[in-house]
């Protein structure tokens, strides 16, 4: 029972599904039997993302082992996924997730490299100028289990109903994958331009096409004129949901550990975000990860200071530098690390007046 119970949590996390109800009262103590999981699979898996000895959250799942599943599909077939949650050899098993540990890797590096690209095609393109209500774009370079991922960090960066077609494929046929914006259904978008396509499906928020490469300009027009259509100016413009305002002192180490309480977190039950207005810095930031993507600092109000990370912040260093004072909204975290823990804000946003 454990064993089911801590499956069903990392597929409902890993999925997106909805955590309310059952769902989350299901992954709530999933996620609690996880580290005691007696598959060996999920044990070499665990092991391999550096997560041995701690509770899991849903963050680990989502950003951390839900990704090295993934990548086995992503990067070549799923099978080696499914072996590795059936095995009953410890040796095998971790044989498995090391690999899958590398495909990963290899999976990131491609993300980053395609990410690049599409940024570079939509400013040649003129794609994100304000009157551009979504963005299409097609490459016989992209990689077609990634695409999908790099749509939704241009989503994140844009904030435009976005799809990314691989255009290389056998006999003509191109493969594509869209995400979407709250309030624009994509497979409602998608089924208004289906005499270009050879197939779709999906939901409001993500969908697959296929579509033979030479239709793929036609294609993009009409979407366009259909989210011209049913979007407006501000229909485009990221909105960040914010609980409470707050003071820096307000987390203190209990409060945060209460706030987790009303975890897991993710689709449907989305973490508590707060902010503070007219923070300042307490040391430099600097510029962390392999790539410098990332972005530690510690700021404070003038009566308290905490430790930040931004992630994929690593581009706001120097106008933080340059800043006297600026707001911030995050989620409070317990951060352990080294067997101490200590309250830690994830930023979700800067504001510079």
């Amino acid at each position: 029972m454990l064993n089911a119970t801590s499956l069903a949590a990392m597929g409902t996390i890993a999925d997106v599904v909805d955590l309310r109800g059952e769902n989350r009262v299901l992954t709530s103590y999933g996620l609690k039997a996880l580290p005691q999981c007696k598959l060996s699979g999920v044990q070499a898996l665990i092991e391999s993302a550096g997560l041995t000895g701690q509770g899991l959250d849903s963050f680990d799942i989502g950003f951390r082992l839900a990704p090295m599943l993934n990548a086995a599909g992503r990067m070549g077939h799923a099978r080696l996924a499914v072996e590795l949650l059936t095995s009953d050899s410890p040796v095998r098993s971790m044989q498995i997730a090391e690999y899958l540990k590398e495909q990963n890797s290899l999976r990131q590096q491609c993300e980053r490299k395609i990410f690049k690209q599409a940024c570079k095609m939509i400013v040649e393109q003129g794609a994100n100028h304000p009157d551009q209500k979504s963005i299409v774009l097609a490459s016989a370079d992209w990689h077609t289990g990634v695409i999908g991922i790099v749509a939704s960090r241009l989503v994140d960066k844009f904030y435009r109903p976005t799809i990314m077609i691989n255009s290389a494929s056998e006999n003509g046929v191109a493969q594509g994958s869209g995400r979407s914006i709250p309030g624009f259904c994509m497979l409602t978008a998608i089924e208004a331009c289906a005499t270009h396509l050879n197939s779709f499906g999906g939901h409001e928020m993500a969908a697959g096409i296929t579509i033979e490469a030479e239709k793929i300009e036609r294609f993009a027009a009409d979407f366009e004129a259909y989210a011209k259509q049913n979007l407006n100016e501000n229909d485009v413009v990221a909105k960040l949901h914010i609980d409470a305002e707050a003071s820096i002192g307000d987390f203190r180490r209990e409060l945060v550990g209460e706030l987790q309480m009303l975890g897991p977190f993710g689709q449907g039950n989305p973490e508590p975000i707060f902010a503070t207005k007219g923070v300042r810095l307490a040391s430099p930031p600097r510029r962390v990860g392999s790539t410098g993507d990332h972005l530690q600092l510690t700021i404070t109000d003038g009566v308290a200071a905490a430790r930040c990370i931004g992630f994929r912040m690593g581009k706001l260093e120097k106008k933080l530098l340059n800043a006297e004072f600026f707001n911030v909204a995050y989620q409070p975290q317990i951060n352990n690390y080294n067997g101490s823990s200590s309250v830690q804000f994830v930023l979700a946003d800067v504001q510079f007046d």
